[in-house]
């Protein structure tokens, strides 16, 4: 076999690895956001509209996914389940982001007593599970969609900050930067110029894996009774309904938790491949 055959061998196959996992992720993404856009519109019922005629009926042409104990339609409170968990998801994602992106820059990059202080914060949010500080913070002010997006928040901002301090670290003291030291630039210059784009694809991948802990946690909330408040629907708040009924009627409780696992499983594959993307060395090993 010649080297260019050897070469495009080698190149071959992390390019249909990477393509296959964009039909993938991008497509389990895509239709579960349709089915949360449009599903309660090609439905046509009110998602919180009982009818108790109705009740545990299985999957049928009127109701296609089935109703609850409650005979409200399953398929319409799945999407509209499906937007809240989304929202709260991604309103934390950003808010760790903008309380962590800027902290682990600063301290990082700074160093010193600001350093010091902001990682001794950090180690004892790190003392406590995520989900427990979220749990704590909805104890404090009251479960609801607001205090669950703002629970997650602020028990994800530790960990981003510490990973993006310590990545701020590796780079602060390469020869670019200090290249542009020599040369006059300033400590905020310096990050926004010469730092922050050297840690944008980490900072992408990590705000994409973050998304999907941020389902999950807001899922184990939700099915604690700690999210989403009746009668509004959630993925956890429907998981948790369906507990009593496991035995009965088993499948609320897989409608419930599949679109979970589903959409966790598109969010952590599109991480990988822009992880193959933004990381070449990475994805050729």
């Amino acid at each position: 076999m010649s080297a260019v055959a050897v070469a495009a061998a080698t190149t071959a196959g992390p390019r249909v690895k990477r393509g296959w996992k964009i039909w993938v992720g991008g497509a389990l993404l895509g239709i579960l956001a349709l089915f949360m856009l449009v599903g309660p519109l090609i439905s046509g019922y009110d998602p919180n509209a009982t009818d108790l005629e109705a009740r545990f009926a299985g999957p049928s042409a009127q109701h296609w996914l089935g109703t609850d104990d409650l005979g409200r339609d399953l398929f319409t409170r799945m999407a509209v389940g499906g937007r809240m968990t989304m929202l709260i998801a991604l309103g934390a994602v950003a808010l760790a982001s903008a309380i962590a992106i800027p902290l682990g820059l600063l301290t990082g990059y700074l160093g010193g007593w600001v350093d010091l202080a902001v990682m001794r914060v950090v180690d004892l949010f790190f003392a406590i599970p995520t989900l427990l500080v979220a749990i704590g913070i909805v104890g404090l002010f009251g479960p609801s969609f607001s205090t669950t997006l703002l629970a997650l928040g602020l028990a994800f901002w530790p960990f981003y900050a510490r990973l993006v301090r310590s990545a701020v670290v590796g780079v602060r003291d390469l020869a670019y930067t200090d290249a542009a030291r020599v040369i006059g630039a300033g400590p905020w210059r310096i990050i926004r110029k010469e730092i922050v784009p050297a840690l944008l694809p980490l900072l992408i991948v990590q705000t994409t894996v973050l998304l999907g802990f941020a389902v999950l946690d807001e899922a184990g909330l939700g099915f604690l009774g700690l999210g989403v408040q009746p009668p509004d629907p959630s993925w956890g708040a429907l998981l948790a309904q369906s507990r009593g009924f496991v035995l009965s009627h088993p499948w609320i409780g897989v409608i419930a938790g599949v679109p979970i696992l589903l959409v966790v499983l598109g969010i952590n594959i599109m991480a990988d491949v822009l992880r193959d993307r933004l990381d070449p060395q990475g994805a050729s090993t």
